[in-house]
């Protein structure tokens, strides 16, 4: 081992040494936390692993094995980043020859880097498998009619089922392969065992990046005899070992293993400041955070509000008291409910069934409070995980988190009701099968829901392959234009348009029927997919072209029956669709069919709005001013939630601003700027950023009427605040511009040049982080800003 000082420090305490390393590491890091070169982050990596080895021979027990965890896993953070460097390689070599004589293993001349470039092949040949598997699927066509539809939609859940069923075979053959090598390793175990798998192994939904949860089940008995404290030792090292040869595989990021130097104080959960986006975040283990740890070691740090230490490696009835209620209410982050979904992966087969079996015995006895809490869970994630909401807020963000929007707001449901109704299977698609046998549900729904888990499991499985990483955001960095987002368009390229529309349509009806009281009393419940459904779900998704195409063909054929309730809705889902299409005399004539022909509440309060901002759009200012008098008084008189009513009254007044300022009428345009700010405070709470980026905007129209007005000092004060909240809640690029554009102009015309100047270049460098390198010389704003920079340059010579 490479010399380092000695330090005299307790295992909670951070040494001087580390306290530097953590400060270099800042200084090589934006203020997110990201890198700006790795290669200088591995030397300081490579110190901070060395600290923690050298710690671990200071502390016994658990904290030995968790500063052992740690340090290796900062080890192969440097070499990572400095592959040819032999020290670094020397020191991880010296420590895996260490550990072993640690553990007392058997097997002390174990090459464990040798173990590990093993399961890396394995993992090589997974994934190659899982790419070629991927690429054999086609989309679904949208010319397709409706007989070949139902049979390609079947084809694609067979074919997902048998990838899905391939690659939880491989996996659990690659973890069953590092389990045999720790024990030659380790030597005889000194009692039967069982290592289970949980999360989307046990699903038969893993991914070639997933991470790996799982328990150490002992023979029952084992916690009688005199040498079980010598058992645990026996596992816990064994479980460090198996840790070390995932760890050595170089895909966990630092921020799993809970650095102390690396938190962020300011954070209430603990995470890091530190974000690791270096390393591929692939095969790796559940986090040792205190809220995650679903790994045999399991929690072993304290915290101030839960003060105690989970350890997952127990005998089979020790195992099961995690599913009592007082037991998994201490624990604190719903152990319960993970050791519900369980799989074999190595050891005595005995020993896992029957773990199972008493899985099974005490649900059925405490089954009233375990159905309980599995409604109270389920109706926390309907409120959480909300299709339909996930979408909406979807329209107006750079980013989707596939997991959470795509993938989870069907599979999450799905396990619910397998839970409920005592459902062993772990697949989703296994669930739904049991469902439909028992009558729950019927053919059409067992088809919908099984066709939604397909284009689940794919999404999530394509976007993990082509990153190379268990990563699941899909989009930007930063949102640039509201109407082209390129979140929808990635989405449509992995499954198709017909596919990802259907999706959401099965998505939001499943969730509405789990909302649904009476329905969820007995769990009884079809669901049926209307043109309706079809016309929300493109509209959701910015296909305006295909919602126009499509309406027009409805017209025509008009074979299927539609409720006028829902026809009225699906003229404005055309309406808005013309509308985003700069469509307005389209756009206008479908508003006033529905105004003059619809008695709901909520339609009649969207006709006002986008009436309102199609006659400003289409540059009629009197027309619209004369309506929204028209209509405010209507609004006192519709059967609307109070967030609704302000909804409108907030877009109401905004709108007249827009109007009055383009009249010049700026004092009065800043007055309704003012009402419109007002009314957002009383918005629902959930539509927070969006409703502050509104406020955004709001600031900055008020800044250009001051600026008009000559009040430039004022003007400015409306320009930072808009720039403030629109840097905080990740505002549309180009709006950013704006604000840049007007603070520019406000300074230069107060002879403050050079600051124009400074105001000026960030507003092109913005701009060109959108508008692409060959139309920036042509681009308007592009040359205005450009010409703004020559003249305040001008003047200061």
């Amino acid at each position: 081992m490479t010399k380092t000082k000695k330090m005299e420090v307790s295992s909670g305490t951070l040494s001087p040494e580390e306290l530097k390393l953590a400060k270099e590491l800042r200084k090589n890091c934006d203020n997110k936390g990201k890198e700006k070169n790795p290669f200088n982050s591995a030397s300081i990596f490579h110190q901070m692993g060395l600290i923690y080895w050298e710690r671990s021979k200071q502390v016994s027990c658990m904290t030995r094995k968790f500063h052992l965890i740690r340090s290796v896993t900062l080890f192969n953070a440097a070499l990572s980043r400095h592959s040819s460097n032999w020290q670094f390689e020397k020191d991880l070599q010296k420590f895996c020859a260490d550990l072993l004589k640690c553990a007392n293993a058997k097997k002390f001349d174990a090459d464990l880097l040798g173990i590990t470039k093993n399961v890396g092949k394995l993992i090589s040949e997974m994934r190659e498998e899982a790419k070629k598997d991927l690429q054999a699927l086609t989309n679904i066509s949208c010319d397709v009619k409706k007989d070949g539809q139902r049979k390609l939609e079947i084809r694609k859940i067979e074919n997902m089922k048998t990838i899905q069923i391939k690659i939880t075979q491989m996996y659990n053959n690659m973890m069953k392969y590092i389990a045999e090598q720790c024990e030659i390793t380790m030597g005889e175990p000194p009692c039967k065992y069982a290592i289970a798998g949980m999360g989307s192994l046990a699903r038969c939904e893993i991914t070639p990046y997933s991470d790996f949860e799982h328990i150490i089940l002992l023979e029952e008995g084992a916690q009688e005899k005199e040498i079980y404290q010598e058992m645990l030792e026996y596992f816990r090292w064994f479980s460090v070992i198996f840790h070390v040869i995932v760890l050595n595989l170089q895909e966990t990021i630092v921020p799993f293993v809970g650095i102390p130097s690396l938190i962020d104080e300011s954070k209430k959960d603990g995470s890091s400041w530190f974000y690791d986006v270096h390393t591929k975040c692939g095969i790796s283990f559940d986090g040792m955070k205190p809220y995650a740890c679903k790994i045999p070691l399991g929690r072993i740090e304290k915290t101030e509000k839960k003060s105690w230490t989970t350890e997952l490696i127990k005998p089979v009835s020790k195992m099961l008291r995690y599913l009592d209620s007082d037991e998994d209410l201490k624990n604190g982050y719903h152990l319960a409910d993970i050791l519900m979904k369980h799989c074999f992966v190595f050891g005595d087969k005995s020993v896992y069934d029957e773990f199972a079996d008493g899985v099974r015995v005490t649900l059925r006895q405490g089954k009233n409070y375990h159905h309980e809490t599995l409604m109270r869970q389920l109706e926390e994630d309907l409120q959480n995980v909300d299709a339909f909401r996930s979408l909406h807020a979807l329209r107006r963000s750079s980013q989707c988190d596939i997991k959470r929007v795509v993938y989870r707001s069907t599979t999450l449901f799905i396990s619910a009701l397998g839970k409920l109704h005592e459902i062993d299977e772990g697949s989703s698609f296994a669930i739904i099968n049991q469902l439909k046998i028992n009558k729950i549900i019927d053919d059409e729904t067992s088809h919908l829901l099984s066709y939604a888990i397909a284009v689940s499991c794919q999404v999530r499985l394509t976007v993990y392959m082509e990153k190379e990483s268990q990563n699941d955001n899909v989009g930007e960095d930063q949102f640039y234009d509201e109407w082209n987002n390129k979140v929808f368009t990635k989405l449509v390229g992995i499954v198709g348009e017909r596919s990802l529309v259907n999706y959401f349509a099965i998505a939001k009806k499943f969730q509405q029927n789990l909302r649904c009281e009476e329905k969820l009393q007995d769990l009884k419940f079809a669901l049926v997919l209307e043109p309706v459904d079809k016309f929300e779900m493109l509209y959701m998704l910015q296909l305006y072209d295909r919602v126009i195409s499509d309406w027009e063909s409805f017209l025509q054929e008009k074979t299927q029956f539609v409720s006028f309730h829902d026809e009225s809705w699906m003229r404005y889902r055309v309406a808005k669709s013309h509308y985003y299409k700069h469509q307005y005399s389209n756009s206008l004539h479908l508003w006033e069919w529905i105004e003059m022909n619809s008695n709901d509440s909520v339609l009649k309060k969207e006709v006002m709005r986008y009436k309102a901002r199609c006659l400003y759009d289409s540059g009629r200012l009197h027309e619209t001013l004369q309506f929204i008098a028209q209509v405010r008084p209507e609004i006192e008189r519709l059967n609307l939630s109070e967030s609704r009513s302000y909804r409108i009254r907030t877009d109401l007044a905004f709108i007249s601003g827009l109007c009055k300022q383009k009249l010049a009428h700026y004092h009065e345009a800043i007055k309704d700027y003012k009402q419109s700010i007002v009314y957002r405070n009383y918005i629902d709470q959930r539509d927070f950023p969006l409703k502050e980026i509104q406020r955004a905007e709001c600031c900055y129209r008020i800044g250009w009427c001051l600026y008009e007005l000559g009040d430039y000092d004022e003007a400015i004060k409306e320009g930072e605040t808009s720039l403030r909240h629109g840097e905080k809640h990740s505002a549309p690029l180009n709006k950013m511009c704006e604000c840049y554009k007007l603070l520019g102009l406000c300074h230069m015309n107060k002879g403050e040049y050079q600051k124009s100047v400074e105001l000026f270049q960030k507003e092109i460098a913005l701009r060109g982080q959108f508008v692409p390198r060959e139309k920036q010389d042509s681009d308007d704003n592009m040359k205005d800003a450009k010409i703004n920079v020559e003249a305040c340059q001008e003047s200061l010579k």
